[in-house]
């Protein structure tokens, strides 16, 4: 498991926070939102080991959805802390695992395709 993990210093934007939160998870109530920012607690998160294949049909990359979602709540004025696995990270370090989440994956992609004869090279 590589869990990571997302704290929101409160202010009094919490209603726009809030907002942008639920629309990366919808089965957070508006109610444990606001209560977990107020108690400095873990507002969301996800495992970056996770994998739904219905998902992954769709075309839903959550990985890339948390990100957005850190990204709009800096540009909202959010105060954000992200910790993997407990640990305190860098926006820049979370960037980093992610690219190479992607790149591993597009190569094992790539050898399958190639083991299977699907790649002409």
């Amino acid at each position: 498991m590589d869990l990571i993990q997302l704290k929101i210093k409160k202010d009094n934007s919490l209603a726009k926070y809030i907002k942008i939160i639920r629309g990366f998870d919808s089965s957070l109530s508006v109610g444990a939102i606001k209560q977990k920012i107020e108690a400095d607690d873990f507002v969301t998160g996800f495992d970056l080991e996770y994998y739904d294949v219905l998902e992954d049909i769709n075309g839903i990359d959550r990985k890339q959805s948390f990100r957005d979602m850190t990204e709009e709540l800096c540009k909202a004025g959010a105060q954000i802390s992200i910790y993997q696995n407990g640990d305190l990270i860098t926006l820049e370090a979370l960037d980093n695992r992610l690219e190479t989440i992607h790149e591993v994956s597009e190569q094992t992609q790539y050898d399958i395709d190639r083991e299977a004869g699907w790649n002409k090279e």
